[in-house]
């Protein structure tokens, strides 16, 4: 079993490079970076009309420039015009690796600015791409609605350890902007030094909008932030057509390389890296999903439902909440009503939201759980939200809250993992000002230690950890992994859990293939509802069920239609209204018509196609293990995969430390949970969630 990621392998034919493109570097002595600088927009302007131009970070910026070319005489005109004045401008060459010091333009910035360039490419997708001044490279999205106030942006970045990256940035239109700085509701001076863009009618495009351009129209210019609940929500992948696979990113992503391999073979060739899975743990628990389990784990337990408003309108929600929380109970005089927490019950909490506290300068009713009483504050303004998934939701946050108050797991097996001896888990609290230590006997019993780094008091046996913690968390900036913990086995190995930029591909090829099958038209010849009728009879013809009462009903509904042509989202609803969604006659009609006339009428979700285009997006993958580091990542469950996945998979570096062995396989157990996030399990041990809720407690 093996998975592609999105580090890429770049082959760079440097001879081809140089032959074709010049390369010059800008450096600003004594000024802030290039970040925003109008003079890079000035380069790939009319007057200069480079090829791409790169920013990343500090003082030096790059330009390419197609050759022939005379690269003294664009250097000296550079030289004179007062944009640059004050700037140093050379040619350097490019280079596959930097060796010493050398003045050139080599490894990922070399792969950045030719994969920049793509903006001025032959590539199909021209009338999609920008050529951003800060290193990027922009796709604008489609707009579903060409009214609205925003844009949503995909900035495509190749990072230091050649990771390809796809990130959403929404644009906001000034107007909408300055409405909300006069209503007080945006500090102006979040807007002050950001760039303003135009988009080009034209071909679709963002350019930057620069002095010569004169007073900007407030209607049609755009910022790249975002507020309030204007926040970009675009899903990793998305295949419930092709249009929404596009828009996603990895729809982005896949475009990207396809446009790469395209437009610049000729100098670079690219493939993602592919990596051997040894350990597969298919995600199986389902607290959340058996109401049975959830009352085992409510048995004898008291609810309180607190009505911090005493309005018609919180009775009313008081009455939804108490509705939907019996159904988790056997006993029903256990759930109460108030107007006060009660000790020792489980209190639902409804209150206002923090504006309305805010706004009415009234005291915030928000309060968050101690050892004595558990909280779960519920705001009446999202009355509406009270749903089935958010009731079971809310339920396995306050278990959570009353195992810590007890010190004591109950909705976690913690005899799984068949311990003998004591395990420790270990991370920054949120601000990273504390360490929290959590410690799990062999009996599910555990207790927290909370300590700062910065005082010489530590605790005997944690100072050694507090070192390792301390000196992972400094090196962060030179490793580019993100520490989220560590992990003490019984025996007193100890291995660190870090975050890194690297995720999991599915197979983006065979997944678009299938979404093309899926949009694509009825051919013709099958058309017709009498056409689809004579299809429908051959189909069952052999078929035991082939008088059933729906199948019968399915041709004379095709038949009455007759010579009239039928979309193929229409021929799904007649099918599905007819025969149902799920029936075997369905399933077989659909197999019949995709096998004998290759028409796919859906995306097929069965667990072997699912696993063969989706494996490195579910259940538990760890993987690369030698003597000190493996890799592991955590996807969805395949049983709650509709048509998207709204989040990659981040892949996690374990790396045993001090002469410790590798530990953490043996942890992976406890990230089959789903009381973590809501139907999904945790990318880390449960442990650390309760970590984070002490850290609440204790606040």
């Amino acid at each position: 079993m093996s998975i592609k990621t999105n580090r890429l392998e770049i082959d760079f034919k440097i001879d081809a490079i140089e032959r074709d493109f010049a390369f010059f570097r800008f450096k600003r002595e004594g000024k802030e970076g290039w970040r925003g600088a109008p003079q890079l927009d000035h380069l790939i302007g009319d007057d200069y009309k480079a090829n791409a131009v790169l920013f990343q970070y500090g003082k030096f910026a790059y330009a390419m420039f197609k050759r022939p070319l005379d690269t003294y005489e664009l250097i000296s005109r550079i030289k004179a015009d007062e944009d640059f004045s004050d700037d140093v401008v050379v040619e350097v060459p490019p280079k596959a690796c930097r060796t010493e010091a050398d003045d050139c333009i080599c490894e990922a910035w070399l792969a950045q600015i030719l994969i920049n360039s793509l903006a001025s490419s032959r590539s199909r997708f021209e009338h999609l791409h920008y050529c951003n001044l800060t290193g990027d490279f922009l796709v604008v999205l489609d707009q579903k609605d060409k009214n609205t106030d925003f844009i949503d942006v995909a900035k495509v970045t190749l990072d230091k350890d050649y990771l390809l990256n796809v990130k959403i940035v929404r644009h906001c239109k000034l107007i909408s902007i300055l409405k909300e700085v006069k209503a007080g509701t945006l500090d102006a001076k979040k807007i002050k030094n950001k760039p303003k863009y135009v988009l080009h009618e034209g071909t679709g495009t963002l350019r930057r909008l620069l002095p010569r351009d004169g007073k900007s129209d407030s209607k049609i210019t755009y910022v790249p932030m975002s507020f309030g609940n204007k926040r970009a929500h675009v899903p990793f992948i998305d295949f419930s057509s092709c249009n929404h696979y596009d828009q996603s990113r990895a729809g982005v992503l896949h475009r990207v390389l396809d446009s790469i391999e395209e437009n610049l073979s000729e100098y670079i060739s690219i493939k993602p890296w592919i990596l051997e899975v040894s350990h597969n743990i298919e995600l199986t628990e389902t607290i959340l999903k058996n109401p049975k389990q959830l009352r085992s784990k409510l048995d004898g337990q008291p609810i309180h439902i607190v009505d911090r408003i005493g309005s018609e309108e919180s009775s009313e929600m008081v009455q939804t909440l108490k509705k939907a929380l019996l159904l988790y109970l056997t006993d029903h005089k256990l759930l109460t009503v108030g107007k006060s927490d009660k000790s020792g019950a489980l209190n639902f909490r409804i209150i206002h939201n923090e504006d309305y506290y805010e706004n009415n300068g009234k005291e915030d009713e928000h309060l968050d759980s101690n050892c004595d009483i558990y909280r779960q504050n519920i705001t009446i303004e999202n009355e509406d939200s009270i749903s089935d998934a958010v009731i079971k939701t809310i339920v396995k946050e306050q278990l959570i809250k009353r195992d810590i108050g007890e010190r004591n797991l109950s909705i976690f097996d913690w005899s799984k993992l068949d311990a003998k001896k004591t395990w420790t888990f270990a991370t920054y609290d949120k601000k990273g000002k504390y360490i929290v230590f959590m410690d799990i006997f062999p009996d599910g019993c555990f207790d927290f230690r909370k300590i700062d780094p910065n005082s010489l008091v530590w605790y005997g046996e944690y100072q050694e950890y507090v070192e390792l913690l301390t000196e992972a968390k400094n090196n962060e900036w030179k490793t580019n992994l993100i520490l989220e913990g560590l992990v003490i086995s019984e025996e007193g190995d100890k291995n660190f859990i870090y975050r890194t930029g690297e995720i999991s591909l599915p197979d983006l090829v065979k997944i678009k293939e299938v979404i093309r099958e899926v949009d694509i038209k009825l051919p013709e010849g099958i058309q017709t509802g009498s056409e689809l009728a004579s299809i429908v009879e051959k189909c069952f013809s052999e078929i035991p069920y082939a008088n059933d009462n729906k199948v019968c009903q399915l041709k004379e509904e095709l038949n009455r239609l007759g010579y009239q042509e039928l979309s193929k989202n229409d021929f799904k609803k007649i099918l599905n209204s007819c025969l149902g969604t799920n029936s075997k006659a369905a399933t077989h009609l659909r197999n019949a018509l995709y096998e004998e006339h290759g028409i796919r009428l859906h995306f097929p979700k069965t667990k072997d196609n699912m696993s063969t285009l989706f494996d490195a997006s579910l259940n538990i993958k760890y993987f690369g293990e030698n003597e000190s580091e493996a890799y592991y990542f955590v996807g969805d469950r395949r049983e709650n995969v509709k048509f998207s996945f709204k989040d990659a998979c981040h892949l996690r570096k374990i790396k045993a430390v001090n002469g410790s062995r590798l530990i953490f396989k043996e942890l992976l157990p406890t990230m089959d949970v789903d009381f973590v996030r809501t139907g999904q399990s945790t990318v880390l041990p449960f442990p650390f969630k309760y970590i984070r809720e002490y850290v609440k407690f204790e606040e």
